[in-house]
């Protein structure tokens, strides 16, 4: 034990992670006769985001070069007005993260949202998002297949990551 200790500490190895939760809500118009087919959802609290300076990582120490790995563990979706909404009017959902000078990478998907369920959680890609993470800014985009709601609804995002961070940047602030 003591070996494998010494080992994550001398060489920057994986020690600790932090876990990371994030949400964002946006309101989906009802449709009406000229359009009626979905596109995005604008969950403007995803733009532009910057997780390194995230304050679970800001009050262990955590800086970008102690990030050894992220990954997406959970990403749902919640209709939360009007009461009893569901999210029937979503055929397809996918949610991409982007970052300056790399390629967008889809990280959470679903399809087939029943009538009366008002929340589920997507199927999520087990991929490193390091590289997205500690870039000068992520950015999580929706593309959507459906049909505009009968009803304006608002709609929750909700993620959670987990950042393995090394033994420097998890004994910094101790």
């Amino acid at each position: 034990m003591t070996l494998l200790l010494w080992w994550g500490l001398g060489c920057g190895g994986r020690i600790a992670t932090i876990t990371i939760d994030e949400k964002s809500t946006t309101l989906v118009e009802q449709g009406t006769l000229v359009e009626d087919l979905l596109g995005s959802f604008g969950f403007q609290d995803f733009a532009a985001m910057d997780i390194t300076e995230h304050e679970e990582l800001a009050n262990q120490g955590v800086e970008p070069g102690d990030i050894t790995e992220v990954r997406m563990v959970s990403f749902e979706l919640e209709a939360i007005d009007p009461d009893g909404a569901d999210l029937a009017f979503i055929d397809e959902l996918s949610v991409s993260v982007e970052a300056p000078d790399l390629a967008a990478r889809e990280i959470a998907w679903g399809e087939d949202f029943p009538d009366g369920q008002g929340e589920v959680a997507l199927e999520v890609s087990a991929a490193d998002l390091t590289d997205y993470v500690t870039s000068q800014s992520m950015t999580i985009t929706t593309d959507v297949s459906g049909h505009r709601p009968s009803q304006d609804t608002t709609v929750q995002a909700r993620f959670r990551l987990e950042v393995g961070v090394t033994a420097r940047g998890a004994l910094r602030k101790r």
